[in-house]
């Protein structure tokens, strides 16, 4: 088995933040992460000058049998680019394995009546086609989904590549896939709980191709998802470049190397951040505490602490008592968060005594500004956050704006607040800076890194700025994969012990409720 990158950008980036600059750089960074080849694009051609970008690429991979080249192309208008035909045949003679085109960049749609003569010709070359409509938050819908079907109907004979679907874009992207033998999905931005071998128990696993989203993404997070996959040897070796060396026409590579097995952090290892019940607005596969756990077994997470979605919207109570039911059948693996709603605060104490004195479970306090619509200073958060303060609890807050951390932290020195989804900071965005560097000033503030987000060198950024003791491990599951969000820790840069803290040991400290062994 080896791992087959189809999706890795080369060249400089305009902001000078994580680029290639040249194939030796890629490649390094491909070995650090047990990756054999990769199909590369270079960014100047999807981003600025195609043909320029194009010509770069071809020089940057010549001497480099381990890169494959990714032609960028767009549909000709009166004569600025060559004519498909005589394009396609160029890129043919230059041994170009496949071509991305970039519509939501460069202004333009797939409709047949745009770039059907450019699919005419790139079907008849057999060069498999990458449709990249850029990066997207998951709950976005950015993907034409009925021009993309008409793509795989018109040009049965063509492989088409969706790239960057995300966890919000499942239910389109599982029903065409199930349609069209042509189309394939590009993982990396695809980090739904236990999405591959979900996939593959529908028989969809041969459709699936591994790719990083390099330089921007974290390559470590979806290598670490493939691996704690836990499909069957066939399927995982198709997923993670058979499937992909099919599609582009490559020999079986000469040395492949087998990647490192998953990677079992010393140590406890403690989710802070996780949910049980279901969302339907990402397509919450993973439902039951049972499937939970058994997740957290294959990924090797040993506590994980959840609140319930249903009680971060509208019903509180009954979403705390979903909570209760989970931690309780699975006492030695489970803990829960009360979550507080500041518009009914005739609940709130009583909720709060009623939680904690049912079970020992329960450990801290969830609060959900975004959804509530308040700021963490919203008088009706007084009372739970007083609680936390006596009891000393840990305070799992998604900011909700302009929130006061430090008058909060300042005001309830006993609770220890907790600053969700970290890393969805791109670890150089000033704004960001400003708002997390506040827990490296704030004595009882923390981060956690969970989110969807795995921009590349994030987590190393983050835990230089705030300082490793404040950062923890939290996964958001089972919004998103718990395999590739531990994996952008347990594959990091970061040293063996930083790890260790990260994943578990800085959390014990402040969740003084949860027990210390395994």
């Amino acid at each position: 088995m080896s791992l087959l990158d189809c999706n890795v950008g080369l060249g400089r980036l305009r902001d000078g933040h994580r680029g290639f600059e040249t194939a030796d750089q890629l490649l390094a960074e491909m070995a650090r992460l047990g990756i054999d080849e990769a199909l590369a694009y270079h960014v100047h051609a999807a981003e600025a000058d195609v043909r320029y970008g194009n010509r770069l690429l071809s020089d940057a991979v010549r001497d480099h049998p381990k890169l494959h080249a990714c032609w960028v192309m767009a549909p000709p208008a009166l004569g600025d680019l060559p004519t498909p035909s005589e394009w396609a045949a160029e890129a043919v003679a230059a041994r170009v394995r496949a071509v991305r085109l970039v519509p939501r960049h460069s202004l333009y749609t797939i409709a047949s009546w745009c770039v059907g003569p450019l699919f005419d010709a790139l079907e008849k070359a057999k060069l498999p086609v990458f449709l990249d409509f850029g990066a997207h938050h998951w709950s976005e819908q950015t993907i034409p989904w009925a021009a993309v079907k008409e793509v795989c109907e018109r040009h049965p004979q063509l492989g088409v590549v969706i790239v960057g679907a995300t966890v919000g874009e499942t239910r389109d992207v599982v029903s065409l896939l199930r349609l069209f033998p042509n189309l394939h999905l590009e993982c990396h931005a695809f980090n739904l709980p236990d999405g591959l071998g979900l996939l593959a128990e529908e028989r969809l696993s041969s459709k699936l191709l591994f790719g990083t989203g390099m330089p921007w993404r974290a390559g470590e997070c979806v290598v670490e998802q493939t691996l704690r996959s836990g499909l069957r040897p066939a399927d995982i070796e198709g997923v993670s470049g058979e499937n992909a060396r099919r599609l582009l026409g490559l020999d079986a590579l000469a040395a492949a190397s087998t990647p490192k097995p998953a990677v079992r952090t010393a140590g406890l290892v403690l989710d802070a951040h996780a949910h049980v019940g279901a969302w339907e607005r990402t397509c919450t596969v993973v439902r039951t505490p049972e499937q939970v756990v058994r997740s957290m077994h294959r990924c090797g997470v040993h506590k994980m602490v959840v609140s319930s979605f249903s009680a971060l919207h509208g019903e509180t109570r009954a979403g705390n008592q979903e909570t209760f039911d989970a931690v309780r059948r699975f006492p030695d693996h489970l803990y829960g968060y009360v979550v507080v709603n500041p518009h009914f605060t005739k609940d709130t104490g009583a909720e709060l005594e009623q939680c904690f004195a049912q079970t020992a479970n329960f450990v801290g306090i969830k609060l959900h500004c975004g959804l509530h619509q308040a700021q963490l200073q919203d008088a009706g958060y007084e009372a739970a956050l007083a609680f936390a303060d006596e009891h000393e609890l840990p305070v799992l807050v998604h900011g909700g704006g302009k929130d006061d951390w430090a008058g909060a932290a300042q005001r309830y020195p006993g609770a220890r607040f907790i600053m969700a989804h970290a890393c969805a900071w791109d670890g150089a965005d000033p704004a960001g800076r400003e708002l997390y560097r506040q827990a490296r000033d704030i004595e009882n503030l923390y981060v956690d890194v969970a989110g969807s987000a795995a921009h590349r060198g994030a987590l190393a950024a983050l835990a230089d700025l705030v300082g490793v003791k404040k950062v923890l491990f939290g996964s958001d599951f089972p919004m998103f994969d718990l395999a590739f969000e531990l994996g952008r820790i347990t594959r990091s840069g970061l040293s063996p012990a930083e790890k260790v803290m990260i994943c578990g040991g800085n959390a014990l400290g402040i969740f003084k409720r949860i027990p210390h062994s395994e």
